[in-house]
């Protein structure tokens, strides 16, 4: 994917790597997709993003030797239920395409996602592997085909990574559907399947759409496990729409909140979304705020969201005019 203008301006490189390297290893159900970070003399680095089918593994960029090493894994969104995450506590800036850069701190100011990457122990800079609770290890590819059956309507009742009767039925129903035999050839199973239920469920999430007469920045709480998340901005010109959710999702679990921008030299910046009833935090620039309790305390501002839509075979959709927006303007 393109970069963007932006990367440009602040220098994103691609750093000189040395000899070895070390290996990240996906023994998940999961295809993954990887980004590393690691210790330079002028600050953190960070790539992304790399492709790890179940059962496979990729090499990193960095030497083992380099002491502090950093890892973050996501699922595609191949799979209904949202993107899972393997993380840690450090924020390192990131970009939902390709990107590389060096020594990049402020995130936000630069208008950057982050991510909190998880840091590496001696051995992993060597060998790090990515597992789930049932813990698959050398059954990852045959757990991987089945978590892809079962994203793609087949019926895949457990995830087990054993190759039994039923798993090899609805291999042949898929390859019966599509047209196609693969025999032995795993990899190229896998990534037929990756392919169809990127198909079936890359769409699915929340669609914001905007039908005002102006810009439009939209923000996102959602219910993670325990804790509610805020995050934004998603920017949205007239006419067009963003997903800031991705996956299938809870209505009662998910809320959202926009302000149309003023381009009015003497007005306020932006107009609120009307019709609120959920206070959530959030921030002028792009942020990330845990929790929706003591925002001001916080250094935020608390504003009413409203509650997501009911998704409709795995999508939600929200238009927004201008009679959904608060006047501010004297």
């Amino acid at each position: 994917m393109p970069r963007g203008s932006l990367l440009a301006v602040i220098l994103a490189l691609l750093l000189p790597f040395g000899a070895r390297a070390g290996d990240v290893c996906n023994e998940t159900s999961f295809t993954l997709d990887i980004a590393t970070a690691w210790r330079t003399e002028a600050g953190l680095a960070a790539q992304g993003w790399t492709r790890v089918r179940p059962g496979a593994c990729e090499t990193t960029p960095a030497s083992p030797a380099v002491s502090e090493q950093y890892l973050y894994a996501r699922s595609t969104p191949a799979y209904p239920g949202g993107v899972r995450e393997w993380r840690g506590g450090q924020e390192i800036c990131i970009e939902p395409g390709d990107f590389s850069f060096e020594g990049l701190a402020e995130c936000t100011a630069l208008g950057l996602d982050s991510r909190r990457f998880r840091r590496l122990s001696n051995d992993e800079r060597v060998r790090a592997v990515l597992v789930e609770p049932a813990d698959f290890g050398d059954r990852a590819e045959e757990a991987g085909l089945q978590r892809l059956l079962q994203a793609t309507g087949y019926d895949i009742r457990t995830i087990d990574g054993y190759a039994g009767r039923r798993t090899r039925r609805e291999i042949d129903a898929f390859e019966a559907d599509i047209g196609r035999g693969f025999g032995n050839d795993r990899v190229a199973l896998l990534q037929a399947l990756h392919e169809r239920a990127l198909e079936l469920n890359a769409n699915a999430g929340l669609l914001i759409c905007n039908e005002s007469g102006s810009d439009m920045a939209a923000a996102l709480a959602q219910l993670r496990g325990d804790v509610w998340e805020s995050r934004g901005w998603w920017q949205i010109a007239p006419g067009a729409c963003a997903r800031p959710l991705s996956g299938n999702y809870i209505a009662n679990q998910v809320y959202f909140y926009a302000e149309r921008l003023n381009d009015e030299p003497d007005g306020p910046l932006a107009d609120p979304l009307a019709g609120g009833t959920q206070g959530f935090c959030i921030a002028p620039s792009r942020f990330l705020a845990e929790g929706r309790d003591d925002c001001e305390v916080r250094s935020y501002a608390s504003v009413e969201f409203r509650q997501a839509p009911e998704p409709e075979d795995g999508t939600g959709r929200v238009t927004l005019g201008d009679l959904d927006f608060e006047e501010t303007r004297e």
